[in-house]
């Protein structure tokens, strides 16, 4: 270890060095080399961003005809034949209790008679919504 430390003299030695010609060549060299790997890397990164960008663009581009080049699907056509019903479809239809209690879900109504009527009484204010349309506010 150094105990005959000189600041002058080490003063000194610093300026000398900064005088030189050869330092300063050197240090003008190091710093063009320096900003050469800057540039080159700025450039590398301009590169990458405007490529990101053109392939998003393509991505979108590729979206936008993907979905709407495609042909309009053809409309539906429903064929009805008419056919001529035999004379017995055209007398109603009589259905017994029990019938008319199949063709709602199971276990969701029953016939319970209401001052000597008989009346569909649904356990769920819903299902009779969905299956059973009121026909005004008249008392039935």
């Amino acid at each position: 270890m150094r105990t005959d430390f000189d600041p002058e003299l080490e003063d000194a030695l610093l300026e000398a060095a900064l005088r030189d010609e050869t330092w300063q060549a050197a240090s003008a060299g190091f710093k063009a080399e320096a900003l050469k790997t800057f540039r080159a890397g700025q450039r590398v990164r301009r590169i990458r961003r405007w490529a990101g960008s053109v392939v998003a663009l393509a991505a979108v581009l590729v979206g936008i005809v993907h979905w709407f080049g495609r042909p309009a699907p053809a409309g539906r056509q429903v064929m009805v034949a008419l056919t001529l019903a035999p004379k017995a479809a055209d007398q109603p239809r009589n259905l017994t209790d029990q019938d008319l209690v199949a063709a709602f879900p199971k276990g969701s109504c029953f016939i319970a008679e209401v001052d000597g009527r008989k009346e569909l009484v649904f356990f769920d204010p819903e299902v009779e919504r969905t299956y059973v349309a009121r026909l005004g506010a008249r008392g039935n």
